[in-house]
Parts: structure tokens; C-alpha cells; sequence
């Protein structure tokens, strides 16, 4: 009986579940769809992050751009309407400020809504050190068993830590990450620490809406034993080869070899195409019989080049970006090199900084 007793109750009180249950869902519009299909504005200078499960929209801003008179276009599904503050928006025309986080609420035509939140990001001169495809020369001793954490120690702690009392804002990218348009959101400076891995064609695509944006961009690769192909020096058009050692001993005038008079060089890799690239300023050759060894065995061979080419600066319209074949030699934090290049990147960014 009491079994029974209990089943009445239930299924007296099932349809009043059932209601409640339908009265909460008119108050969500769930699925990947019921929200912003694409989202874009005035001053925007990557393509924004849209994330459905969060109901997150992030884009990055540049630096001189006023974040108070931004005037979004979006697209939703056919039949949702977009309000903020409780005033309904129209794509392309509706100003909107955005010097903090904005709340959007998008109702379907059953007057189901959803909060989003809309986050503008400006483009400051931070620094983001792209470890993400090392092979163990930045994180080392790190590994991806143990994590990567940019407070733990590893071999690029120092630099980073110089930059940081230089009075920069630095993060670090762990390996094992493919990369996003929006992990560079705000960052004008970014140091490409090795290539070990491969890059796939959208992370060349991120590197390629990077370029377009504007950016200094520090361009560190290693030899080419293990690692014969760097994709992204070949798509930005920096082909490296082989393995060299000795020292930088002829340079070029430019305020990163300023007072400069060589710079080791520990098993880094030769450029190989500066010739054929009018965008390409050499900077640094090695010593007279420094030779690249592109066969790896040891010895010079008569096909192999002297005094090759390793160091130089790469321009774009936008962008510019210093480059060496040597990664290894960094981590001696070595002067005034160091100080030289930290000057290279600091300059040329046009705005009141706001670190």
C-alpha cells in the first residue's frame, strides 16, 4: 500500500515537474547555434574568438582605437533579436561601449534568452614568448609529463625574466598547444622561441593575420638535423639549413649590433635564400671559416658555403621581424646583444603605451 501511495503522489505531481521543467528552459536558449553566428567591429584586428558553450565573444582592438563608440556587426539565426542594457541592437549601426565587458541578451521569437558576454581586448606592447612548438631548448628541464609552467624553472626563465624587469608583461606558451588567433590577443611583440614541431596550416594562418595586423616579431630557430623543416621560416620566407658553429664576427650597422663585436654561435642553422628576398636585411655572417654543414657530417665539403648569413631583420608593410639561426646562445643571455634587441622591439609602436 505504501508503495501505491507513493506512486499517486508521483504521478499527481509529474505534470507540475513536467511544467516546471518547460518554464526553466523558456529562460535558456541552449545549442551551439542560439547565439552569435559571427561578430566584428570598427578598429577589430584579428578575427574574434566566439565560444558557444561559454556564450563568450572575445576580439582584440588596436591600441588607438576608442573602445567607447565601437559599432559591432553580427549575424544570429534567422528569428533571434540581440539586446543590451534592454535595448534592442541592429548589426552595423548600434554604438556600443566596450571600456569593460558588454552583456548581450539574444531571445528567439518564443522570447527564449540567453546572456553572452562581449570582451574587447587592446592591443598593448606585451610579450608573448611562442614556446608552444619547442623542442626543449626554452622549457628545458620541462617536459610535457611534468606541465609547463612559465613561474617553474626552465632555460628561458632568465630572458623572460629580464624582459619582465625591463618592465614588460611576458606570458609563455607551453608545447602541445595548437595555436589560436586569440591566445595573441593584445600582444604587439612576440618571440617565436624554436620551431621543433609542426605547424599546422591554421597556426600558419594565425602567424599570417599577425603580419597583416602589425607586430615585432623575434624569430629564433636551431640547426636542422633532427628538425629539417621549420614551416613557419619557410612560409614567413626564411629558409634555414644545416648546422654551424663558431662566431658572428661581421655585422652590419643597425641599433641591434650596436657596439657589438661578435656573438657566439652554438649549433644554429644558415639562411639560405637572403639573396633572392629584397625584404630580407642582413645583419650578422659568420667568421671567415665558419662554413654551414648541410650534410651534417662533420666536414667542410666544397659545396657547403663560408661565412654564411644568420641574423637579420625581415620587413613586412606592418610588421618586422629580427631573425637568427641560433637559439642556444640566447640562454647565456649574452651583451650587448640582449640590450640591443629589447630596444628593437620596444620601438615603433605608435601610442601612449599602457603596459
Amino acid at each position: 500500500m505504501k508503495t501505491k501511495l507513493i506512486i499517486k503522489i508521483y504521478m499527481l505531481c509529474l505534470p507540475f515537474m513536467l511544467f516546471s521543467c518547460q518554464k526553466d528552459d523558456l529562460n535558456q536558449i541552449s545549442g551551439p547555434r542560439q547565439g552569435f553566428l559571427s561578430f566584428s567591429t570598427n578598429g577589430q584586428t584579428l578575427p574574434a574568438a566566439i565560444h558557444n558553450n561559454e556564450r563568450q565573444v572575445r576580439f582584440e582592438i588596436d591600441h588607438n582605437i576608442d573602445a567607447t563608440t565601437l559599432i559591432p556587426e553580427f549575424t544570429v539565426p534567422d528569428g533571434y533579436a540581440v539586446f543590451a542594457n534592454g535595448i534592442e541592437q541592429q548589426s552595423g549601426s548600434t554604438q556600443v561601449d566596450f571600456s569593460q565587458p558588454v552583456t548581450y541578451v539574444i531571445k528567439d521569437a518564443e522570447n527564449r534568452q540567453a546572456s553572452w558576454e562581449a570582451t574587447a581586448v587592446r592591443l598593448k606592447k606585451k610579450i608573448l614568448v611562442d614556446a608552444s612548438h619547442d623542442g626543449g631548448v626554452w622549457w628545458f628541464p620541462q617536459s610535457p609529463l611534468t606541465g609547463f609552467d612559465q613561474d617553474l624553472p626552465h632555460q628561458g626563465q632568465v630572458f623572460a625574466n629580464l624582459l619582465r624587469a625591463k618592465g614588460f608583461e611576458v606570458d609563455e606558451l607551453g608545447r602541445n598547444t595548437e595555436l589560436t588567433a586569440e591566445m595573441f590577443f593584445g600582444y604587439y611583440i612576440i618571440i617565436r622561441a624554436n620551431g621543433f614541431q609542426v605547424y599546422t596550416a591554421k597556426e600558419l594562418e594565425v602567424y599570417t593575420n599577425l603580419i597583416k595586423r602589425g607586430m615585432k616579431l623575434v624569430f629564433f630557430t636551431d640547426h636542422k638535423k633532427f628538425d629539417p623543416a621549420d614551416e613557419l621560416g619557410d612560409h614567413l620566407g626564411l629558409k634555414f639549413a644545416g648546422v654551424a658553429n663558431g662566431k658572428i664576427s661581421t655585422l652590419a650597422p643597425h641599433v641591434i649590433t650596436e657596439k657589438i663585436t661578435s656573438i657566439d654561435y652554438i649549433a644554429g642553422s644558415v639562411l639560405m635564400d637572403a639573396s633572392r628576398n629584397p625584404n630580407i636585411q642582413i645583419l650578422g655572417w659568420l667568421g671567415k671559416d665558419d662554413y654551414a654543414d648541410l650534410n651534417f657530417n662533420g666536414i667542410k665539403d666544397e659545396d657547403e658555403p663560408l661565412a654564411p648569413p644568420v641574423m637579420g631583420i625581415l620587413k613586412y608593410p606592418k610588421s618586422k621581424i629580427f631573425f637568427i639561426g641560433d637559439m642556444n646562445g640566447l640562454q647565456v643571455i649574452p651583451q650587448p646583444f640582449i640590450d640591443n634587441l629589447i630596444k628593437w622591439m620596444a620601438d615603433d609602436f605608435i601610442s601612449p603605451i599602457n603596459r
